[in-house]
């Protein structure tokens, strides 16, 4: 045994959810159709996933000025 959350079958929520840098926490998600090569050029990435939401954020920012 070993593996796992063990707080998980403990009960507590917390243990099992996603959080991000901020107050928010990580539990919608989307699905993204995107090339194999893509995928793992990203996947080399350090943090690769909290870079890809900074990166998301940014679009949205950016697409709001713009309107």
């Amino acid at each position: 045994m070993g593996r796992g959350n063990p707080k998980a079958f403990e009960g507590v929520r917390e243990a099992t959810q996603f959080v991000a840098a901020g107050k928010e926490s990580l539990n919608e998600k989307i699905e993204l159709r995107i090339t194999h090569q893509m995928k793992r050029d990203l996947k080399t990435l350090p943090n690769w996933q909290e870079k890809l939401r900074e990166a998301i954020a940014l679009l949205i920012e950016l697409h709001k000025t713009e309107d």
